[in-house]
């Protein structure tokens, strides 16, 4: 949506012309892709216009129509159904990740470890948010530093506690994976630079 002179326009309409049956004509447009419906693209479409429209309409209340201030109210989107993300098993993220092993790419299988065993988000670990210092630490030698970015709670995980006189390891599988990420920043999961692609040895 942009601001033409003095009119707000969408593409080569003016605002007070997206009456609701042309916001249907948009909508169906948006979800009838080359490859077949998008109606996931459409949802978001639909959602991002009708809070424009509120915002904008109540800053700029002259510039709408005012028999439809906001053509997006009460629209009727098609269903669609949601499929059912099924969760990994343990078995899967384990053989996923020493087949990364074999293949020479230890940090995809940090990271799958990573995020099934200690719940974090893949998202969160890329960008090198878990660090070395935050596992094993001198301080925390039998532990690593967990911070849950969608709560900000942090809390030191225990990795093994002595029984009978001998250490138990509670991920020890994972700490095998682990110890095959090379050391070669402060984050954990880093990838080593191209010649010729930028500075330094590595990014996250």
């Amino acid at each position: 949506m942009l601001l033409a002179g003095a009119e707000w326009r969408i593409g080569e309409r003016q605002i007070r012309e997206v009456t609701p049956r042309a916001a249907d004509k948009i909508y169906d447009r948006i979800i009838n892709g080359p490859n077949g419906l998008r109606l996931r693209q459409g949802e978001k479409v639909v959602g991002l216009c009708r809070k424009v429209w509120r915002i904008m309409g109540r800053l700029h209340p002259d510039l709408f129509d005012k028999k439809h201030p906001n053509p997006w109210d009460d629209f009727t989107l098609k269903s669609r159904t949601k499929t059912k993300k099924h969760a990994v098993t343990r078995e899967e993220v384990y053989r996923f990740a020493w087949g990364c092993i074999e293949h020479g790419r230890p940090e995809p299988a940090a990271v799958a470890v990573i995020c099934f065993e200690w719940l974090q988000r893949p998202e969160n670990v890329v960008a090198g948010f878990l660090t070395w210092p935050d596992y094993r630490s001198k301080n925390w030698p039998q532990a690593v530093r967990i911070e849950h970015h969608k709560n900000k709670s942090l809390v030191w995980h225990p990795l093994e506690e002595k029984q009978d006189g001998e250490i138990v390891k509670f991920y020890a599988e994972a700490e095998d994976i682990l110890g095959h990420l090379p050391k070669i920043g402060v984050p954990m999961i880093l990838r080593r630079i191209e010649r010729g692609e930028s500075k330094g040895a590595a990014k996250v």
